[in-house]
């Protein structure tokens, strides 16, 4: 009998533990028309990245030269995600890499192996203090869809909810936030084939922040429905516009890029540099009309 009302107590006691977990979901900052989704979310409480929500580099694309992206230089610590800039070595500069024109630094990428559309994208964060770009952002690539990604008709999306730089060479690029939309032509192949883009009006918007990116963390959001784009600092809007391009899924991004022909390249001194990132919480809209889907495949 003492067994039997022992499990009893274990598994009641578990029970409470679910309900608990359910109720302590984090709120939407813009209220109860949108729902906590937990597959597009993370606390990074752990010491490993969670693959099953995660890629630790990008299947599809090596990054822009001089620099690689590096699974090495993607961590979880301190209840953070932590994104790595560094100096490649000589000795881990090989043949290969050396003649494709990776051969100067290490960088890094996350993708979530989910897609969202309509709802609330929130990132905590806090830039590293070197010139390398910190971005935040939604993409799809089309990467289990060859017979798209590498022919003409469709367009890769993009929608950029934070790019800024932490150190930049120039000052007037200092405490510049960025956000940005992209529509990519195919054939498409990540910062190699896309020089045709499509012209989108109203597509980017930069703002003078009163703080540095480096200092301490600060929260970055995108609220997507249907018919608009928000984007928030801090809680506060300072970005809306139509939404007349975006109603397909797409992926959640975060990386540290190093962008030579924009901010420049970073001084060696200043490397390694960490990209912090304390959480990503994703919400979904309530009552949200489903997102369009990617055309079926043609038949042979």
């Amino acid at each position: 009998m003492k067994k039997i009302l022992t499990i009893a107590a274990i598994l009641f006691v578990a029970a409470c533990g679910a309900v608990r977990a359910a109720d302590d979901a984090p709120v939407c900052p813009l209220g109860d028309g949108y729902e906590f989704a937990p597959e597009l979310s993370d606390e990074f409480n752990g010491d490993a990245l969670d693959d099953s929500k995660w890629w630790d580099f990008n299947p599809a694309w090596r990054g822009r030269k001089p620099a690689l992206f590096s699974r090495k230089n993607v961590k979880v610590s301190d209840g953070s995600l932590q994104l790595i800039a560094s100096l490649m070595k000589p000795e881990e500069v090989d043949v290969e890499n050396k003649a494709r024109g990776y051969d100067k630094f290490w960088k890094a990428i996350v993708k979530s192996k989910n897609k969202g559309a309509y709802g609330y994208y929130e990132a905590r964060c806090k830039s590293m203090k070197a010139c390398v770009c910190n971005a935040f952002w939604l993409y799809d690539p089309f990467s289990e869809r060859p017979d798209i990604k590498y022919v003409e008709g469709e367009a890769s999306e993009e929608i950029d909810i934070l790019e800024y730089c932490g150190k930049p060479n120039s000052e007037g690029y200092n405490r510049l936030y960025y956000a940005t939309l992209h529509q990519y032509c195919t054939p498409y192949l990540e910062s190699i084939v896309n020089k045709k883009k499509l012209k989108i009006r109203n597509y980017s918007f930069k703002k003078k922040m009163d703080f540095d990116f480096w200092a301490d963390y600060h929260t970055f959001g995108l609220a997507w429905t249907p018919t608009e784009l928000r984007w928030y600092v801090d809680g506060e809007e300072v970005f809306k516009r139509e939404n007349d391009i975006f109603f397909r899924p797409l992926h959640i991004m975060l990386d540290c890029e190093i962008m030579s022909d924009w901010f420049g390249e970073p001084d060696p001194a200043d490397l390694p540099a960490t990209f912090s990132i304390d959480y990503v919480r994703v919400w979904k809209l309530k009552d949200a009309p489903e997102p369009k889907p990617l055309p079926e495949p043609k038949k042979k």
